[in-house]
């Protein structure tokens, strides 16, 4: 939950997903839907997803136990090289060094690292392996982390304050506010869609997202193909639609923007139809319940 996602924010997530799914195994036995549900407003849904697949692998083939080695967690879906090495050397003092952003900060300022892109990546992997202790590899990866986090900033490093100053080559060669190296961030590009609000009374359209992609598995109004460039609306049918506004989300590699069209139709003949108040029980991304805040109650 915590990749690309604020403690604060998490906090209330964590404690109801807990409550809720005790064990890895009532994790795997729920359906997708109704964790996309309880994951709704954390974003990066396919993190749910791979939870999902990693809680069934290991009630399937592990018989509920975590596997206890980097060589087995790094297979499972969802696992990258920090988690997996997170998951070894603290839970199964495996001697490997996790490395994550605050990591990778803390051993390119201590060692003077000035590479970038995949050379400072594996630069940093060849301090680290020289890093690892068979005992104490859990505690120092927390350790690095905490002085990352606490001292090591992105901006503004408390090095006064910070222990490791007389060891930092970094602050030595008064390089602390320039590393590490980042490269550049192209401009994130712009999509376009369009989304269609169809009313019967109280109820609403919505449909499922496919299972593979960009939101997968979860539910929205019925929504137009992404365009790199704006084009003229294609209703789903002829009726009277009426523009009711426009929103607009930003996404990790794109920034969309998606106007929505609003239409009453005379039957529920065809789609899937809930009560206009019972949305809040469906999956559904932010960019959709920004939408809601158009739809007149």
């Amino acid at each position: 939950m915590l990749q690309q996602t604020t403690v604060a924010t998490v906090k209330g997530y964590f404690a109801k997903f807990l409550e809720r799914w005790p064990t890895i195994q009532d994790l795997a036995a729920t359906s997708q839907d109704e964790l996309m549900h309880c994951w709704q407003g954390l974003g990066y849904y396919s993190r749910a997803r791979n939870l999902h697949k990693t809680a069934k692998i290991i009630t399937d083939q592990y018989q509920g136990i975590v596997p206890n080695s980097y060589e087995h967690l790094i297979k499972l879906p969802g696992l990258g090289p920090y988690t997996a090495a997170a998951i070894a050397s603290i839970a199964f003092k495996e001697p490997l060094i996790a490395i994550d952003t605050n990591v990778n900060r803390v051993l390119c300022r201590l060692f003077a690292i000035s590479a970038i892109g995949m050379t400072q990546k594996e630069q940093v992997q060849d301090v680290a392996n020289t890093l690892a202790h068979t005992n104490h590899s859990g505690a120092l990866s927390q350790a690095l982390m905490d002085v990352g986090s606490s001292f090591c900033k992105s901006k503004n490093p408390k090095c006064d304050d910070c222990f490791l100053k007389s060891n930092c080559r970094a602050y030595l060669q008064n390089l602390q506010n320039v590393l590490p190296l980042k490269p550049l961030r192209p401009t994130r590009p712009k999509r376009y869609g369009h989304s269609f609000i169809m009313r019967h009374k109280t109820q609403v359209c919505i449909e499922k997202r496919p299972e593979k992609g960009l939101l997968a598995s979860l539910y929205q109004f019925p929504t137009s193909e992404f365009s790199s460039e704006q084009t003229s609306v294609q209703y789903p049918f002829k009726a009277t639609w009426e523009h009711i506004g426009t929103v607009r989300h930003i996404f990790t590699h794109f920034e969309l923007e998606l106007t929505l069209w609003e239409t009453t139709v005379s039957n529920t003949n065809h789609g899937l139809w809930t009560e206009l108040s019972n949305l809040g029980n469906y999956g559904m991304p932010t960019m959709f319940k920004k939408a809601l805040s158009y739809v007149k109650t």
